[in-house]
């Protein structure tokens, strides 16, 4: 898997990766910590998040009409500039007021969704069919190995250090990502003249690109449900677990821990092998993360259950996520032409957390209303069926598209 990083061009974005994975970890644990610590109450926690998932979906739309156009160096490196920028503009923000910090992390937002579309489209751009699989499963390993320790180093740091200084080191790994992404070589041509001469013209052929591919559909509404649902009633839900029947902080810092060593542990496993029904492990795997709402629902009557039951359920729900990205990326590296790769991947990010901000906006109040048991139990029922409803869907299976039968037959001797 090392080997991959001989190709020059990959090698110096996943080390711009790898730096913006590193602010990436520190980011919402010091958000949700310094939020619930000076302006209190899920309300304020729920909009500050779920502004930055409207930034995401914004620089996804933003990704869709540019990412194709210009040079990879260029979008990457402005991406991460944009969002180390604003997170230190958030540290002033919260001397302000909530609309400020939700303003600034927007920002950030937008410059997160440019960049993940950016990357995978590189990825799939500068490093053979062979070896992608291997390309996506070191981007997460490096990722997930940060997670690990990521939530646990925000909580240490926010303790130690206050809230506004970790959220100053994570801007300055922003920046420090858009200082490697400049080092990729110059002069490389954009992908596509069509997309920068006419961007939203040419983003008409990118729509009829994804409904030509039933699996990334069905995919993608599967992404919808476990985002708007089954991860954000988690991110709303688990600070209030750990500090209310959990002992604390340390709890929170624990479980996310164990969410990233599942992750990681699906990463090395998805580097050696190569299933031959990618999609019935990718959607069978983002099936387990609807154990991470249920087990939230344990703690409240057994804490000592609901601790490793919850535990479990993270690290499952890691494992199945990485069974999902690695296949998931891979395939529509695959599948669609390079010209219009950047833009799916934007469309991809834009529509499947798209709808987040709706569930961190009004799953608060459905939480106060109908309580923390029944919503966190319809969440994690949803996003496991909605996961594996997706296996019904033809091509599915392979994350493919079924070759017609009249093609296989003229080729036939």
């Amino acid at each position: 898997m090392l080997a991959i990083l001989r190709n020059t061009r990959f090698r110096l974005a996943w080390l711009s990766y790898t730096a913006s994975s590193a602010a990436t970890s520190l980011t919402p644990v010091a958000l949700t910590l310094y939020l619930l610590d000076t302006r209190g109450g899920v309300a304020a926690l729920g909009w500050v998040l779920g502004s930055r998932t409207v930034g995401f979906v914004l620089g996804a739309v933003l990704g869709g009409v540019f990412t194709d156009g210009y040079p990879r160096r260029t979008v990457l490196a402005t991406a991460s500039t944009v969002r180390g920028t604003a997170i230190l503009a958030s540290v002033a923000a919260f001397e302000v007021s909530v609309p400020a910090i939700c303003a600034a992390i927007l920002v950030a937002g937008i410059g997160e969704g440019i960049f993940r579309g950016a990357y995978q489209a590189l990825v799939g751009e500068v490093v053979p069919e062979a070896d992608r699989q291997r390309a996506n499963a070191l981007s997460t390993l490096s990722n997930r190995l940060l997670l690990v320790g990521g939530p646990t180093a925000a909580t240490v740091l926010y303790v130690a250090i206050g809230g506004s200084a970790t959220l100053l080191g994570t801007g300055l790994l922003w920046l420090a990502s858009a200082g490697l992404a400049l080092r990729l070589p110059r002069g490389a041509r954009p992908p596509s003249n069509d997309a920068r001469r006419r961007p939203f013209a040419d983003y008409g052929e990118v729509l009829r690109e994804a409904a030509r591919h039933r699996w990334f559909v069905a995919g993608l509404g599967s992404l919808v449900v476990w985002l708007a649902l089954g991860f954000a009633v988690q991110q709303l839900t688990l600070p209030l677990v750990s500090r209310g029947d959990l002992g604390g902080n340390t709890f929170m810092g624990i479980a996310l821990g164990c969410y990233s060593g599942g992750a990681v542990a699906a990463a090395l496993l998805m580097a050696r092998w190569t299933p031959r029904r990618p999609g019935l492990v990718a959607f069978a795997g983002l099936s387990l993360y609807g154990l991470v709402p249920l087990a939230l629902t344990v703690p409240a009557v057994s804490p000592e259950l609901g601790a490793a039951l919850v535990l479990l359920a993270y690290f499952l729900g890691g494992v199945g996520i990485e069974a999902f990205n690695i296949p998931w990326f891979s395939a529509i590296q695959r599948e669609v032409p390079p010209e219009r790769m950047g833009r799916l991947f934007s469309f991809d990010f834009m529509v499947s957390h798209g709808v987040a901000p709706l569930g961190l906006i009004l799953l608060p109040h459905a939480l106060t209303a109908a309580g923390h048991t029944p919503v966190l139990l319809t969440c994690g029922l949803l996003t496991v069926a909605a996961s594996l409803a997706a296996l019904a869907v033809p091509g599915a299976h392979r994350l493919s598209d079924p070759r017609p039968r009249g093609r296989a037959e003229v080729t036939k001797p």
